[in-house]
């Protein structure tokens, strides 16, 4: 019987110990597989949180980089229809102009960044242009003119990584928007020439852009459609309101692009020799609406002028997506 308790008791000694070295493997693989686990986590941690915004920070300027090559191409196209106008006296052709709306994204990781597209035509209440001025059809004889016009097709990229920017086709200039500044890419047709008697000539391509206040949204590809319906070019010889010889011209710019403006108006008459200090011309911003980016009149008003050459397109634009 004794010896038997004995074999017993080694028995169960063995067991034990063949117990505890199965849990012991059994933590170490638990302990292997948190560690495989860390590793994974700690590199997905490290690529999702360095990587994928560079990814997608350079996604979103690529895109954005696209769509200022489209609007880019929208101003040449315009600027082409007006030419081609001019030189056979007929606006005969249409164009179409595709726009990238979205951003690509990183398939799992991170989502496409959408974009919007806005069509504001003449009448909207953030973009135009207005001329004031009298003319002399007969001398002694004064005519007022006095027209809005104008308008804007505007993106919007509210990019999450990347900078936002808002692209903008205005009054024939191209602009950009951002929350540290604004800058004008391509300028419009606006030139001051002075004569020799102290007369001032002016000459400006306006567009006037004509269709339903619009906008589409998305990450697909978008576009518009665009037919100059009709090219206006005038000469008008300007005179005060009482008759007399060389009037005073009123030039009024409703945009959110206010600095850019500013800046490009008043580099344009000094570098033709006016001088705003000593009258020849007066450049003047007044807030009309104060939102985020607020709205702004700029009103040009040239003194002297002797002739004003205003060559207008009229343009419709119809968005589609």
């Amino acid at each position: 019987m004794g010896e038997r308790s004995g074999n017993q008791r080694q028995l169960s000694a063995s067991s034990r110990s063949k117990f505890i070295k199965k849990d012991k493997e059994g933590v170490a693989s638990v302990i292997g597989t948190i560690m495989a686990l860390l590793v994974f986590l700690t590199f997905l941690t490290l690529f999702t949180n360095t990587y994928i915004p560079i990814w997608m920070k350079e996604n979103e300027k690529n895109h954005m980089d696209e769509v200022l090559n489209q609007f880019g191409d929208i101003k040449g196209k315009i600027d082409s229809l007006v030419v081609n106008a001019q030189v056979t006296g007929q606006s005969t052709i249409n164009m179409y102009q595709p726009f990238t709306l979205g951003s690509d994204g990183v398939p799992v990781f991170a989502s496409a960044t959408a974009g919007y597209l806005f069509l504001k035509p003449t009448g909207s209440i953030d973009s135009g242009v207005r001329e004031s001025f009298y003319y002399s059809i007969e001398s002694g004889n004064s005519t007022p003119f006095n027209e809005n016009g104008g308008g804007c097709v505007e993106f919007y990229g509210p990019n999450r990584y990347y900078v936002q920017q808002w692209y903008a086709y205005e009054n024939g200039a191209l602009l950009i928007y951002q929350q540290d500044g604004m800058a004008m890419r391509a300028a419009p047709s606006l030139n001051f020439i002075l004569n020799g008697d102290g007369t001032v000539n002016v000459q400006f391509d306006q567009v006037d852009l004509i269709g339903k206040n619009s906008s589409v949204s998305g990450l697909g590809s978008a576009g518009a459609t665009i037919d100059l319906i009709y090219h206006d070019p005038q000469t008008y010889d300007l005179c005060r309101s009482n008759g007399d010889d060389n009037g005073d011209l009123t030039m009024v710019f409703t945009t959110r692009y206010n600095t850019t403006w500013m800046s490009f108006i008043r580099e344009t008459a000094m570098e033709a020799g006016l001088n705003e200090t000593e009258g020849d011309f007066n450049l003047t911003e007044e807030v009309k609406i104060v939102e985020y980016r607020s709205v702004y009149e700029i009103t040009l008003t040239i003194s002297n002028v002797d002739q004003f050459t205003h060559n207008r397109g009229y343009v419709i634009i119809e968005l589609e997506y």
